[in-house]
């Protein structure tokens, strides 16, 4: 029952947090992003449709705040580009020069971002 509570109180600070990010990031990638959603994903950070609708993991909010960062630039880039071409890398790159740091930060503790 805490831990269900606590869950809620963490969607509800991520649908805040990620939206006010995903605004201030379409300008600099050039996007206009639809609707964002908080969804728990087992092995994801989010997700772009093809429609434009863009879902995040709520667990990312755990992470330091350059790593929600990341995830959001990252996601935004679909709009733009839905594969992970070198053309995609390159506009996330564009956005955060230093996105290979975070995308590794992830990498090695994507673990530990648990209730």
């Amino acid at each position: 029952m805490v831990r269900n509570a606590l869950v809620g109180r963490y969607k509800r600070h991520a649908q805040i947090k990620l939206q006010e990010k995903a605004n201030r990031y379409t300008n600099i990638v050039g996007v206009d992003a639809g609707s964002i959603g908080i969804k728990t994903f087992k092995s994801r950070w989010g997700s772009c449709s093809a429609k434009g609708r863009i879902d995040f993991n709520w667990k990312i909010v755990m992470a330091p705040n350059r790593i929600v960062d990341y995830v959001v630039v990252h996601e935004l880039c679909h709009l733009k580009q839905h594969d992970h071409s070198p053309k995609f890398w390159k506009e996330v790159e564009r956005v955060m020069p230093d996105y290979a740091e975070c995308k590794e930060w992830l990498k090695v503790n994507a673990g530990r971002l648990e209730l």
